[in-house]
């Protein structure tokens, strides 16, 4: 079981180009992934989004790219020769020389440097792709490292609730037989004294069907046993090494259908408040369930 939060970074260096990958991911319902890096970087960003993509599958994902450039690479010149000749004319024109020849570059640099452009050597596509990968790889291994252990704190705290809900659903089983007899003779009593007000009479045979009919619909046997299944089911997925957050989700709301079928059939005040209790817990499981993958 993995937590959806964590942060992981790494560095890798070639050619004394280094790049610098961070992750950081927070709950999300979805795999919501966002990358910000540096222009040159543009043309990795799939290769990262890949890489990510197979490591992780829910979660709100910020990835931030940075390139640090100390190599000792050719620069590349470029010469605006129509520029220059510009600059030398002018200052021909405003009389400083009288030749256009004899204007030394150190006037037309007075007026503009613009003339003359130097690019950096770019960077070898591969040499990038090495570092970016090994970078984003450190970052990932970082992050699930930390997603691991969170999860790990989540998941114990998960099945220290589902043994409570075990012990509460023991209770409410226990209880369910004399609650059903208490209904029993709460409705015999009531249809007696209803008979009496009445002056009216019915066989003692469909009196007792009556109220059997009556008090069955209190029964609660088929939730409990249904909510106990879910109880094993959800233990096993948290077993699960693989993405579990959706699929205990389901097995949650499962699971709070039964308990509200409960709580609207028994009628016993024990009962009710086992399945406050009961409603209580699986919320906590809820809430604790949002920040796993």
């Amino acid at each position: 079981m993995k937590s959806m939060t964590g942060f992981g970074s790494g560095t890798a260096t070639k050619d004394g180009i280094t790049c610098t990958v961070e992750i950081k991911s927070v709950n999300a319902r979805f795999l919501d992934l966002f990358i910000r890096s540096p222009k040159q970087m543009n043309l990795f960003e799939s290769t990262i989004r890949g890489m990510i993509q197979d490591r992780i599958t829910r979660g709100k994902v910020e990835v931030s790219v940075s390139i640090l450039d100390a190599g000792e690479r050719p620069k590349t010149f470029t010469i605006n020769s129509v520029l220059r000749k510009q600059i030398q004319e002018l200052l021909v024109q405003e009389e400083f020389y009288d030749d256009s020849k004899k204007v030394p570059l150190q006037a037309v640099n007075s007026i503009s440097t613009e003339w003359v452009q130097q690019q950096d050597t770019p960077i070898a596509e591969d040499v990038l792709l090495d570092i970016v990968k090994e970078a984003t790889t450190q970052a990932l291994d970082a992050l699930i490292a930390m997603r691991t252990a969170e999860g790990q704190h989540i998941k114990q705290d998960l099945l220290d609730r589902i043994d409570t809900l075990e012990k509460i659903i023991t209770k409410i089983d226990t209880n369910k037989s004399g609650a059903v007899e208490a209904y029993r003779e709460h409705i015999k009593t009531k249809i007696q004294e209803y008979l009496v007000s009445l002056e009216a009479s019915i066989s003692e045979d469909r009196f007792i069907q009556e109220i059997a009919l009556l008090a069955d619909k209190t029964d609660i046997t088929e939730e409990i046993v249904r909510f106990t299944s879910h109880v094993v089911q959800l233990r096993n997925t948290l077993a699960d090494t693989n993405s579990i957050g959706r699929k205990v989700d389901f097995i949650l709301q499962e699971m709070n259908r039964e308990v509200n079928t409960i709580g609207s059939k028994a009628m016993d005040s024990i009962i009710t408040e086992l399945v406050v209790q009961l409603k209580c817990e699986l919320e906590k499981i809820r809430e604790q369930v949002q920040n796993v993958e």
